[in-house]
């Protein structure tokens, strides 16, 4: 697998429909590509959602990609608000490529943040959609 990706996932508070700081960057700086999903789970952190990937699930987390324009310093800046440490225990998630399915049937390998931390105690998002769970509020 490459070792780099111009694609970004995001599954939360960095899609569309989002006013927050770091969703209106990434937004001016990235071309949005389309929508997809990977296999794995959702669940609901806090105010935002973490996503754990399962190569042989069945349930599907959607999201949506970004071609990245200025890749290095929104990777920098997202690093920071993903709380992504040098020290990958103390991350409270990590940035890995994974291939995404698009919703025209392609394949494209994306950056995603995918959770590191326990999520036993946590809330699963049945449906794999944040949003879902945003408009139910």
């Amino acid at each position: 697998m490459p070792a780099n990706t111009e694609f970004l996932f995001t599954y939360g508070t960095l899609m569309r429909g989002f006013e927050n700081p770091f969703a209106r960057r990434l937004h001016s700086l990235s071309t949005f590509e389309g929508r997809g999903t990977f296999p794995g789970a959702l669940y609901k952190i806090s105010w935002y959602p973490g996503a754990i990937y399962k190569e042989k699930s069945d349930n599907q987390v959607h999201g949506e990609v970004y071609r990245l324009r200025e890749k290095e310093t929104l990777l920098k800046e997202l690093d920071d608000y993903e709380d992504v440490f040098e020290d990958e225990t103390k991350s409270l998630y990590l940035r890995k490529i994974i291939s995404i399915h698009m919703q025209d049937g392609t394949q494209l390998l994306c950056w995603v943040y995918h959770y590191n931390q326990d999520v036993k105690s946590l809330e699963k998002i049945e449906s794999g959609n944040f949003k879902d769970i945003i408009t139910e509020n």
